[in-house]
């Protein structure tokens, strides 16, 4: 099976944990990294468009944070293709029709969403045999959106959903290949579950690809799928924390 990865830059250590059984597999070939190269919103872009959108406090909040968070770690992008033997090929055009094309020469089976790309046009979509599979952490039939976690505590939900998705037109509407649920425990927070999330979802791109390496596996469709969250509010924010402080005590 030929495999390309849709990514912005450096390897997350998720995205890696997720890629390394499959670059054991002999049953998969992976061959190109397409990485977007289009410039990145600045921290004060982003700022200013969520102010005009009602969560300027929220981001707040957030910078503050991650003053204080643990960096990432990360692998260095032409590091990792240099490590497994795969060629990368940087584009800051990648819907025009060269990069397609270039993409469709080599006859890929798939195509792995490990970063950056925002919502992934049809044309993408459709340059490989099966299309893009995507992680969407969150039941697609109650959350699509984001931050992954946070809107499953604020609604007081006991569980969490998480997908591998092939992914459709527009935002987490696409079709799961492999779904998993976690427990939400009374003691968690949003960045305990998020963290835990991530954990326990490292094998699911993995399955997904060997369930479509099956000529066998049928996946079925979602019938009704969920609202579309996206960051909360100051209000949101603090309420959540109330939540997560209230489970705690009680």
């Amino acid at each position: 099976m030929r495999v390309g990865l849709l990514t912005s830059g450096d390897i997350s250590k998720f995205r890696e944990n997720t890629l390394a059984p499959i670059l054991k597999d002999e049953n998969f070939n992976v061959v190109i990294a397409l990485e977007d190269k289009r410039p990145k919103k600045t921290f004060k872009q982003k700022l200013i468009k969520n102010f005009k959108r009602g969560r300027g406090g929220y981001m707040i909040v957030m910078a503050f944070n991650k003053i204080f968070a643990k960096s990432e770690e990360s692998i260095d992008l032409d590091e990792f293709c240099r490590n497994y033997k795969i060629e990368k090929i940087e584009t800051i055009k990648p819907y025009s029709e060269e990069t397609i094309a270039k993409v469709k020469s080599y006859d890929l089976d798939v195509l792995l969403l490990i970063g950056g790309f925002g919502i992934v046009k049809d044309l993408m979509l459709n340059s490989s045999k099966h299309g893009v599979l995507s992680y969407h952490h969150g039941n697609m039939r109650k959350y699509r959106g984001m931050p992954p976690a946070l809107w499953e505590i604020y609604n007081n939900e006991t569980e969490m959903g998480m997908t591998v998705q092939i992914l459709t037109p527009g935002l987490d509407c696409g079709t799961p290949i492999e779904e998993k649920t976690i427990e939400i425990y009374a003691k968690d927070s949003f960045s305990s579950l998020e963290t835990r999330a991530y954990k326990e979802s490292e094998g699911m791109m993995y399955r997904a690809l060997k369930k479509l390496n099956d000529p066998s596996f049928a996946p079925e469709k979602i019938d009704k799928f969920g609202e579309v969250y996206t960051l909360p509010n100051l209000t949101q924010w603090i309420v959540l924390n109330f939540r997560i402080l209230k489970r705690k005590l009680f």
